[in-house]
């Protein structure tokens, strides 16, 4: 049994590439010369002297103790390159996608490594096989490490990454090493961990749905992963809160975690959601009574409100889950147009039926008032009404509810999206306005995930009083969304990123009457866009 998990778990031995090192001395003179200061050069040698490494018939204890050298600098090197990648839109652009690309590779290096080592541990190679439990935590913490990266781009692992860790815990559990303790230096807060622990990390990141937070949510979520992981067990029956259903997975059908309905087989392991539970209402409970995020092992990334509004999260994803949602899905095979964008979307809602605002001599815009004093006149290109070339692209419903729809449509690169980005969606007559609440894609698919914003969106225009005073009297595309008293919610502007100021007094045009307006408070944002609730200001 265990030569089958071998076999269908851990790559082959032998090979015949020659690395530029041949023992840990050579290796260590080479680490030293390796420019880490130029990242792309470094990033690339070290990749391919890993991955020589891996297709090398050096010894596998040598390996080992090459590879230990190496973690450090490989992670300095990858946290450089994943830098440049934090909050771009997708799909990626060429350059982009290949800074992406490399990461990838040399994560899927390290795991090889490792992977190898434990191989050879598994046929009583000489020296190797004490260190058994440690190259079991660190083949599945790299191939954890894939999982999280793909996360960064907001991909779902595919089938064969799913299958390749549910063999590596296979084979640990086989082995009776996966609840045995292995010295990290790279966890941060204990420095030990266990193969289990690392599986479970990557089982409880999945069910936390990582697709609907950013980047340093992400990575916030990573970090304290590596405790809450240890705080938590695989067993065949697990405990829950009362009445709440376990999440399980079966190891022969290897995914993320899912929600117990039905049976139970003999392939299905539970996960001990109840010491979560514990452990995530005690931090809340702490949060609020005043606690900074950094005495309670919460780290410093984030605020204690954002630190609390995510573990309310968790405790929802990984404790609670219940198995009816309040608002029912509703199923649909519908299409309709979306287009991001403020300005985009301004011109979307003006189309046909929105006149321009006037422009007086005290209002002209900047760009005007400097031809006029240069030249004594505007130009005729000036002058001329722009073209304004509307941008949609069409997408298909997957399910709806009262709140947010769940969108659909082929990978391409026609139209780049973003988590928290304004989005509008038309079908017919009707357009409703929403943020990205979640994006997430295979291989050839993208899903989305729109939070509706309340109110019907019309087309305005907004110019800044405290501007105008300089001679900078431009008019600035927004869009404004109704009132909605059934939902106490207010009128509503969405403007440009760093435009609210609260008291900022404004000049509103409807498309018919020039107003006065203030702005009251900042009631949400997003990438591109604030939502402010405003007043009326008087007369002009």
């Amino acid at each position: 049994m265990i030569e089958v998990l071998i076999q269908r778990a851990l790559p082959d031995l032998g090979g015949s590439a020659i690395p530029p090192f041949h023992d840990v001395r050579s290796a260590r003179d080479w680490l030293k010369l390796l420019p880490m200061i130029n990242v792309p050069v470094a990033h690339d040698e070290i990749s391919q002297a890993i991955a020589q490494l891996n297709q090398s018939r050096l010894a596998a204890l040598e390996s080992l103790k090459i590879i230990e050298q190496f973690r450090e600098s490989v992670h300095t090197l990858q946290d450089a390159i994943i830098s440049k990648l934090i909050n771009k839109p997708l799909p990626l652009s060429t350059e982009e996608q290949a800074l992406w690309d490399a990461v990838d590779r040399l994560w899927l290096c390290m795991e090889t490594t490792y992977a190898r080592g434990w191989h050879a541990a598994c046929n009583n190679e000489i020296g190797i096989t004490e260190f058994l439990p440690l190259l079991a935590e660190r083949t599945l913490y790299y191939s954890c490490k894939q999982h999280c990266h793909l996360a960064h781009i907001y991909r779902k692992p595919s089938e064969a990454q799913w299958r390749q860790i549910f063999a590596y815990y296979e084979l640990a559990k086989a082995q009776h090493i996966e609840k045995l303790k292995a010295r990290d230096s790279l966890i941060q807060i204990s420095g030990v961990t266990t193969p289990e622990s690392i599986f479970l990390h990557a089982l409880l990141f999945s069910a936390a749905n990582p697709h609907q937070y950013t980047f340093k949510q992400q990575i916030w979520l990573n970090n304290r992963l590596e405790i809450l992981a240890t705080r938590s067990s695989l067993s065949p029956i697990a405990q829950t809160l009362p009445n709440r259903p376990a999440l399980y997975i079966d190891l022969q059908a290897p995914s993320s975690p899912m929600r117990r309905q039905g049976e139970r087989y003999d392939s299905e392991l539970e996960i001990d959601t109840y010491s979560l539970a514990q452990v995530i209402i005690k931090r809340i409970k702490l949060l609020r009574m005043g606690e900074m995020p950094d005495k309670i092992g919460l780290g410093t990334e984030l605020s204690p409100q954002t630190a609390e509004e995510l573990l309310r999260d968790l405790y929802r994803a990984w404790c609670e889950h219940p198995t009816e949602r309040a608002l029912p899905r509703r199923e649909s095979q519908r299409y309709l147009e979306a287009g991001t964008g403020l300005s985009n979307l301004h011109f979307w809602l003006a189309k046909n039926n929105f006149a321009p605002p006037p422009q007086t001599e005290q209002y002209m815009s900047s760009t005007e008032l400097m031809q006029i004093r240069m030249f004594g006149q505007t130009s005729a290109r000036s002058s001329a009404m722009p073209v304004n070339v509307i941008e949609t692209q069409q997408w298909q419903i997957n399910n709806e509810t009262a709140q947010g729809i769940c969108l659909q449509r082929a990978r391409d690169g026609q139209q780049r999206i973003q988590l928290h980005q304004l989005m509008m969606l038309a079908d017919g007559k009707t357009q409703l306005l929403g943020q990205v609440r979640w994006l997430a894609e295979t291989h050839d698919q993208r899903e989305i995930g729109i939070e509706l914003l309340p109110g019907m969106p019309e087309a305005a225009c907004i110019r800044a009083q405290d501007a105008a005073r300089f001679g900078q009297g431009d008019f600035t595309k927004v869009v404004m969304l109704g009132a909605l008293p059934a939902l106490k919610s207010p009128a509503t502007l969405l403007l440009p990123p760093g435009w609210f100021r609260q008291g900022r007094l404004l000049d509103y045009w409807d498309g018919h009457q020039l107003n006065r307006i203030r702005l009251v408070s900042l009631l949400g944002r997003g990438v591109d866009y604030e939502r402010v609730h405003f007043v009326p200001s008087g007369g002009l």
